[in-house]
């Protein structure tokens, strides 16, 4: 123990720890400087800075890392993560309990910056579980070996089977089953598979070792802090729209919804055993036995099946779950084309640079002495922005509260969701938004007029 802790004192943070710490407090700057590129990109830079700040912390405290001394591991994981997010993604299109705002770029252009995002999911979770095993966090847990049986394998799976059922079949009352059936479905088939039998929850329960379950739990706790925190701050973001709770939220989770994280990563854990699987037993666990890898024929077809996957699945996305792209002026209907023209001319080309530009009536009046545009019509232009703007509304559905003579966020919040979704309806009848989701959105006028 004594010589641990002098070889970690020893070592030094590698370089692209330093680096990583670098780039996540320019992101953090970037924020409080209100710049458009770093809110929209946010979400990249503050998980893959996270991740390699956490790999390089772990090398430090015990001379091996899963980027070091395992590489391609990581990048196994990097890959494998975006089509396991996106059965979650899946599932989503029947229960609707987030939607994506102010996305950069549409399908399939957009499939590139989504697969990066998903890319940090496995790598997340399991940087973080292998830093709270670095640090020795519950090192001293033990408990009493299980005793598995093959009546209690069967009956988990059928509880597994039944989870995912009811949340699809009841997505309003059963969608928190959704995060722990693939734990009940998978990791009894993981107990039974000789190659996977030791990285299994099961395995571990059944050798009298509960240390992985619990930091998993905690992982899964400490990921989704920062994922709804970086979220909230962030321009390009999700917005939960989670049955009974669209009034109390932290960030922007409802309170209780952050109990899902830990059982989500332990999902997360289980199904990266099975690859381990069909790895023939290679996988990213130090503790793992280096294996083979999957056959040739076996990778390729897995491959080439997984991006087909993922292609159909962010199709999916594109069609239900986003919700607005990032809105330029010249997309608004309620902004002339003549001040549009101009604005331009000055830098100014989206909503967000406008409101910043027109913040204080000090600020407007210079931005109408350098663009010629009267301050009244500046400051009409600033309601369409605001509106647009709000909690990533976008331009298509500000151009559809428009049509209905809604033209403020003022207006809005005077609105009866269930009465306005029927008329947004008939405006966008193409992509129209679901009562939650005018639910978030007038709820967001409310508290934006409302003062605190």
């Amino acid at each position: 123990m004594g010589r641990a802790h002098e070889d970690a004192a020893e070592r030094r943070l590698p370089w692209y720890g330093w680096l990583a710490v670098s780039i996540l407090l320019a992101g953090e700057v970037g924020l409080l400087l209100d710049v458009l590129v770093i809110r929209i990109s946010f979400y990249f830079l503050a998980w893959w800075s996270y991740i390699l700040l956490a790999d390089a912390w772990v090398w430090k405290l015990r001379g091996n890392s899963l980027l070091r001394s395992r590489s391609w591991e990581f990048l196994v994981l990097a890959f494998w993560s975006v089509p396991i997010w996106h059965l979650f993604e899946a599932a989503n299109f029947r229960l609707q309990n987030w939607f994506y705002v102010n996305v950069p770029a549409r399908f399939p252009a957009g499939a590139l910056p989504s697969f990066l995002a998903y890319a940090t999911v496995l790598p997340g979770l399991f940087e973080t579980y292998e830093l709270l095993s670095a640090f020795r966090i519950a090192e001293g847990a033990h408990m009493r070996p299980w005793r598995i049986r093959p009546s209690g394998l069967a009956l988990s799976v059928v509880t597994g089977v039944a989870m995912l059922a009811a949340a699809l079949i009841f997505p309003r009352a059963a969608y928190p089953l959704i995060w722990g059936f693939a734990l009940f479905l998978l990791d009894p088939l993981c107990y039974r598979a000789s190659l996977t039998r030791g990285g299994s929850l099961l395995g571990q329960f059944e050798r009298g070792d509960p240390r992985p379950f619990l930091r998993l739990l905690l992982a899964g706790l400490i990921c989704g802090g920062l994922w709804e925190f970086w979220n909230y701050w962030a321009y390009t973001k999700w917005i939960y729209t989670v049955p009974f709770f669209e009034d109390m939220k932290w960030f922007e989770m409802p309170p209780l919804g952050f109990l899902g994280f830990p059982p989500f990563t332990l999902e997360c854990y289980v199904l990266a055993n099975v690859l381990t699987y069909f790895r023939r037993g290679r996988g990213w666990e130090e503790t793992a036995g280096p294996g083979s890898g999957a056959p040739r024929r076996l990778a390729v077809l897995a491959i080439a099946a997984t991006l087909l996957w993922n292609g159909l699945i962010y199709a999916g996305i594109d069609r239900w779950t986003i919700m607005s792209y990032t809105p330029t002026l010249t997309d608004l209907d309620g902004i002339r084309a003549d001040v549009v023209r101009r604005l331009g001319r000055a830098g100014v080309t989206m909503p967000p640079l406008l409101l910043t530009r027109t913040a204080t009536s000090e600020r407007l009046i210079a931005l109408s002495q350098v663009t010629g545009i009267p301050p009244d019509d500046l400051r009409a232009a600033r309601e369409t922005a605001r509106l647009a703007d709000l909690t990533g509304l976008g331009a298509t559905n500000a151009n559809a509260l428009q049509r209905l003579g809604i033209t403020r966020v003022e207006g809005l919040a005077r609105q009866d969701p269930e009465a306005l979704v029927l008329r947004w309806r008939t405006a966008v009848p193409s992509k129209p938004p679901s009562l939650a989701q005018v639910k978030a959105w007038v709820g967001a006028a409310r508290r934006a007029v409302t003062p605190p």
